[in-house]
């Protein structure tokens, strides 16, 4: 009984040292691949994807407040017009946009994680609400002259989480006017099986084969240039995927470089 105690109990020694005092530290315990063992690995990631999670938040917090206080500074060092005072309010406005934008997802995925965010689940019209959340769209859609096509389904009522679903929709539509060139299209459609698969499709830049995998991970982006060129923070299609599910689907993208991208999400029918 003793040999089975000892290394859980060491396992749990460690696990709350590390957690205590340095998320960079690791269990690495020579351990058999049994229960205990796979608890102590399990440990191991989590606190990996806890540190990873914390570098790369300080990262993305770090960038406009750097980008801010540079704009400030050589705006401070000599007289300056209104005119350019103002263009200097309007780029840290944006700035702050950019911040209470990641503030907010940050504390959407920390909710998430910590099972705080309860589901109220009510039947909805699926075509209305892709229609509302649409013309919502179409204004930014418009700055690039992307046009946004909705491919009407089948009638179909969802038992969903209504704001949640809504926040699903408006993450996905936005990614695609992000990553679409001027000109381009945006189609949202939906289909009906024993379950409900709402899509959006778009004619943008695509993902590279290599990056579909990561796509969705907090934070990941393909290039700089592609995370940069309309202030993302890489968090919203993480965000849609808990979404998609905490409704019990699993959010997939099919993507072509240079072909645009499909994401789909699977959502119940109601009763």
């Amino acid at each position: 009984m003793g040999r089975v105690i000892s290394p859980v109990d060491k396992v749990t020694s460690l696990a709350r040292r590390i957690s205590a005092e340095n998320l960079g530290q690791r269990l690495n315990l020579r351990l058999p691949d049994d229960e205990v063992g796979r608890l102590a690995r399990t440990f191991d990631d989590a606190f990996r994807r806890q540190r990873q999670f914390t570098a790369d938040a300080s990262h993305e917090l770090r960038t406009p407040l750097t980008v801010m206080k540079g704009q400030v500074e050589v705006a401070l060092q000599k007289e300056r017009s209104n005119t350019e005072y103002r263009e200097v309010l309007e780029a840290v406005n944006l700035e702050v946009d950019r911040l209470i934008g990641l503030a907010g997802s940050l504390l959407t995925l920390a909710r998430a994680d910590a099972g705080e965010i309860p589901l109220t689940l009510e039947a909805v019209d699926l075509g209305e609400l892709v229609s509302g959340t649409v013309e919502h769209m179409r204004p930014f859609a418009a700055k690039k002259n992307i046009g946004i096509e909705v491919t009407t389904g089948p009638a179909a009522t969802v038992q969903v989480d209504e704001a949640l679903i809504l926040q699903l929709i408006l993450n996905l539509l936005d990614n695609a006017v992000k990553y679409t060139p001027e000109g381009g299209r945006v189609t949202v459609g939906w289909d009906r099986s024993t379950r409900v698969e709402l899509w959006v499709e778009d004619t943008g830049i695509g993902i590279p084969e290599e990056h579909i995998p990561h796509v969705m991970d907090r934070f990941y982006r393909v290039d700089d240039s592609r995370g940069r060129s309309e202030g993302g923070v890489g968090l919203g299609l993480a965000i849609s995927r808990w979404i998609d599910e905490a409704h019990g689907g699993s959010l997939h993208v099919e993507s072509n470089s240079g072909q645009g991208s499909t994401f789909t999400a699977a959502l119940p029918i109601a009763d």
